[in-house]
């Protein structure tokens, strides 16, 4: 049976009383879904910038670049600023903001590399910059100058160059000139292309100066000179050329390594323990030698870990109280168990934080880069999450970080968030005050 044209069915108060209605209903809608703030097109915004970033005493970007906002990916007020030669990426940082004024920056180490897959380290912001203790990251709008910058490019203001106290590793030859608190500067140099200076003192004086100048030509090349003698005012004896592995440079005659004070340095960054170095080829004078106090071994906690040797796995195990867990972006506080643990091995950088749930499901915030002690409270750059239920495990990369002051003196509320491309892992523990359990093992 056929419906007539003009006959309309019994909708009371229908909004498609009409095709056409409809279809202009429909259209409407989808044009405002479209202009919608949340829409993937409005999430990334790209303009030039000027920037500046440093990492490891080297001044990467310093002028205009590229600068990436993108919420999805890097977090509110998280950016990446990149430069191009060629058409090619040469260097870049990206800073993913996890909290207020906290973030992971990571960057690439050599031109060319991949920001996202390069160190990472946790950063906090001050200004137009988001500083940590191997990076500085700052743009501004192209035009309104650089409000109360210190750093190279730019006029110097107050606090260019200023020392600091650093913990140094200088070797010349097979042998420890400096081995222990320094004084360290950033030096821009003239021709802006970076680099640094290192003193130590002895008997309340000058004891030895070492400078790195790195090649504006070749960010991966770095000549170093040293004053050779104690006490001698200029560094001007050369150390030939070095290049960048890890903390150090290095090069056929000298090492250079600079960590924040109380930052744990791996046992290969000790003199005489790196096998593939050939040994002393020569006896330092006494005069000249200083002998360096054999280090204290401690563990990602700053317990002390006796004389473990390389490659030993250290596990903590806390008592205490969950105070929330959030694994994949849902909240299973309530099923979160009463313990955590800490696992960390000698020699290594890998580190790893582990919480679980009553019902047998566990989350692990893990590191491959070396944290820092700041203040009393451990600080580890987290770069990946693994999690594990019914024997079944999810690894995923994710950038963020974990906090753990020292637990031998009293409950502490250790804490980890870290978000991957599409989701965040976050946690709250609190331990009882309880001495935590040390466990050492042989890896595997």
């Amino acid at each position: 049976m056929r419906v007539a044209a003009d006959r309309e069915p019994n909708i009371p108060d229908s909004p498609c009383r009409r095709v056409g209605r409809c279809l202009a209903l429909l259209a409407g809608i989808l044009m405002l879904a479209l202009v919608q703030p949340g829409s993937a097109e409005a999430q990334i915004k790209v303009r030039k910038a000027d920037c500046y970033v440093e990492a490891d005493g080297r001044i990467a970007i310093n002028g205009v670049c590229e600068f990436l906002t993108d919420a999805r990916s890097y977090g509110t007020g998280g950016f990446r600023l990149a430069t191009y030669e060629n058409g090619y990426l040469r260097y870049g940082v990206v800073v993913a903001v996890t909290s207020p004024g906290s973030g992971t920056a990571t960057w690439n180490e050599t031109p060319g590399g991949k920001p996202d897959e390069g160190p990472s380290e946790a950063v906090t912001s001050g200004g137009a910059c988001w500083t940590g203790p191997r990076t500085r990251t700052c743009a501004w709008k192209i035009g309104e100058g650089r409000p109360g910058f210190a750093g190279g490019g730019v006029a110097p203001a107050p606090g260019i160059g200023a020392p600091r106290t650093a913990d140094c590793l200088i070797e010349v030859r097979g042998a420890a000139r400096i081995d222990g608190p320094c004084q360290f500067r950033v030096d821009a140099g003239q021709d802006g292309a970076g680099g640094f200076e290192v003193r130590s003192y002895a008997r309340g004086g000058l004891d030895f100066i070492a400078r790195l100048t790195r090649d504006p030509r070749d960010p991966q090349k770095a000549t170093a000179s040293w004053n050779e003698r104690p006490g001698a005012p200029q560094a001007t004896a050369p150390l030939g050329t070095l290049a960048p592995k890890g903390p150090c440079w290095e090069g056929a005659e000298a090492r250079l390594c600079v960590w924040q004070a109380g930052q744990p340095r791996d046992a290969s960054d000790r003199p005489g323990t790196d096998p593939g170095r050939a040994p002393p080829a020569e006896t330092p004078p006494a005069a000249t030698a200083r002998p360096a106090s054999p280090p204290v071994r401690r563990d990602n906690a700053g317990t002390e870990t006796g004389e473990t040797p390389p490659g030993m796995v250290l596990k903590l195990t806390f008592k205490g109280r969950c105070e929330s867990l959030v694994v994949d972006g849902e909240d299973i506080t309530a099923s979160c168990a009463p313990t955590a643990r800490n696992s960390s091995t000698t020699g290594s950088a890998r580190a790893e934080f582990v919480f679980g749930t009553t019902d047998d499901r566990e989350v692990s915030f893990l590191a491959s880069a070396k944290g820092w002690v700041e203040s009393g409270t451990l600080r580890q750059p987290i770069d990946e999450v693994m999690y594990e239920e019914r024997g079944q495990s999810l690894l995923v990369k994710a950038k963020g970080v974990c906090e753990m002051p020292n637990p031998m003196g009293g409950p502490v509320v250790i804490t980890c968030s870290a978000q991957t491309s599409n989701s965040t892992y976050t946690v709250r523990f609190r331990t009882d005050g309880g001495k935590p359990v040390l466990e050492r093992s042989s890896p595997g």
